[in-house]
């Protein structure tokens, strides 16, 4: 698997593929200051759970690489709570439901 940057005119947007195919998409978008938010994930339907677990490294690495300092995701689910606790992202806001990873370090203090 591996990122490509998708040039539509849409700033950010990103697509996950294996083997040359589209398996998926999403949207870092810039907050300033080194922060981006991951917005819009959306897989195939093929993608199975092990499958997402190694997306979200993917993402992960993508991030380091790109000299991201923050990675923000708002969760929407328990499932996804959980995957985001298991990926070393840390519950920073519980009423937003505001998740963080800071690559090179894992979780914030």
């Amino acid at each position: 698997m591996y990122i490509e940057k998708i040039n539509n005119g849409k700033p950010n947007k990103y697509a996950i593929k294996q083997k040359q195919q589209n398996i998926g998409t999403f949207i870092l978008e810039d907050k300033g200051n080194g922060v981006r938010w991951l917005r819009k994930l959306e897989l195939d339907g093929s993608v199975s759970k092990t499958g997402i677990l190694y997306v979200f490294e993917l993402i992960q690495v993508f991030a380091k690489e790109e000299k991201v300092h923050e990675l923000h995701v708002k969760s929407h689910s328990k499932e996804l709570n959980t995957l985001l606790e298991y990926q070393k992202f840390h519950l920073r806001d519980q009423k937003e439901q505001l998740w963080v990873y800071t690559p090179g370090c894992g979780k914030v203090q």
